[in-house]
């Protein structure tokens, strides 16, 4: 291969007029270690070309992944696409990875423009619309409100006995030194569409707040039990306490009282379900709000206990509470983990997940396709990434403002 030859196949690439064979030849000829010091000069030489100075090599390993896998998609059969696999790049692809990112059908050349919210394709600059990230707001026991992304670290307000503390981590953390004096004060942490957030609680309990989620708790936890009130989807790893027991309101449709530590809950409105899934430890589950030691014997007989791996699912206008004991644990926690799981999910439910992290409408062209998407993708690509993923499954998809529309070709 002489270097004329492979920048044939450079140029092919930047018009995106590379073949089914030449793609397969090229990402042959980008991994083979001999070309390195080559596929180097052109593009020294060509600079201009590729734009070298707007590209972030160490950021762009999943956006790489995401585009091949994409392209390969895009040159198969979409009655049953292949399993998208998350993989380490720089150890399959070693030095070539940080070179190109492949993109589907149209397989131009793509890179990143530092400013955020734009690409460049093809040398023109188009809007993009990024992925959630760390921001919520903390409405404080008399209604002060504080926009945590923007707040500075360290200790940014005070609630009784407790200091708040937002940590170099972006954090936040409930610093309660003393026995708490007066009024119970409530504290509240929402999360927007296209946010998430992570808490300690008073007691040392962790939580993560999914986007357009929120919890509702004391400054200082009193008396004989601790108590939570929460929406959206939450993660929490629970301190021990077992002289105060933890209970979790779920938006007054449903009680957990925690005898263990992890869980996830998801009681998004629109999914119809309230799922609580135990990673951890040991949890009850009841129907209704229920106070500690409040619950009659017919409301102790429809409670459900979990053990490590179950679920338990409590629809909408319900009162019975069903056990799922094969829950994938997984794709449960995939979003705490930063990762969109697809196999085995509803398409509505992978749509529903992409509204709340980009903060966006999905509508749909006729039916909601039927067809099941599989592996997983990292929740940190922009949603022009997302759309292209979602292209190389044969659908139609464009977005229009801030709606995407989907649909069957």
């Amino acid at each position: 291969m002489t270097e004329q030859q492979l920048t044939y196949y450079f140029e092919r690439y930047a018009e995106g007029n590379l073949s089914k064979e030449e793609r397969v030849v090229f990402a042959d000829l980008l991994k083979d270690p001999a070309n390195k010091e080559m596929v180097q000069q052109i593009l020294d030489r060509d600079w201009p070309l590729w734009e070298r100075n707007q590209l972030d090599f160490s950021q762009e390993i999943d956006r790489i992944e995401l585009g091949v896998a994409a392209m390969i998609r895009a040159d198969h059969s979409f009655s049953d696409p292949p399993p998208v696999r998350r993989v380490r790049f720089l150890e399959k692809w070693g030095w070539a990875a940080a070179v190109l990112i492949l993109l589907g059908a149209g397989t131009y050349f793509y890179i990143t423009s530092k400013k955020a919210g734009q690409e460049v394709v093809k040398g023109k600059a188009v809007p993009g619309i990024l992925p959630g990230s760390n921001k919520a707001l903390l409405t404080l026991s008399d209604g002060t409100t504080i926009t945590l992304d923007s707040a500075a670290s360290g200790a940014i307000a005070q609630q009784g006995s407790s200091s708040i503390v937002k940590t170099a981590g972006g954090a936040i953390i409930y610093d309660a030194r003393g026995v708490s004096q007066g009024e119970v004060m409530m504290n509240t942490m929402s999360t927007p569409r296209g946010g998430q957030y992570r808490l300690t609680l008073p007691d040392g309990t962790t939580v993560w707040l999914n986007a357009a989620s929120s919890i509702t708790f004391p400054a200082s936890f009193t008396g004989n039990s601790r108590k939570v009130k929460v929406t959206g989807e939450v993660y929490m790893e629970v301190a021990k306490n077992v002289k105060m027991p933890f209970m979790v309101d779920i938006d007054g449709k449903a009680t957990i009282e925690v005898l263990g530590t992890g869980f996830n809950i998801n009681s998004y409105a629109d999914e119809g379900t309230i799922a609580t899934t135990l990673v951890e430890g040991k949890v009850r589950v009841w129907p209704g709000n229920i106070t500690t030691g409040s619950a009659s014997e017919e409301e102790q007989h429809m409670a459900v206990t979990l053990t490590p791996g179950q679920q338990a699912l409590l629809p909408n206008n319900t009162t019975t509470v069903n056990i799922s004991s094969n829950a994938n644990l997984e794709q449960v926690l995939a979003w705490k983990n930063g990762i969109f799981s697809f196999t085995g999910k509803s398409f509505q439910s992978v749509m529903k997940d992409v509204e709340r992290w980009y903060d966006i409408q999905v509508r749909y062209e006729g039916a909601i396709p039927t067809r099941k998407l599989k592996g997983e993708m990292d929740r940190g690509v922009q949603l022009n990434d997302l759309i292209r993923f979602l292209q190389g499954f044969g659908l139609h998809v464009e977005l229009k403002d801030r709606i995407l529309m989907v649909g069957e070709k």
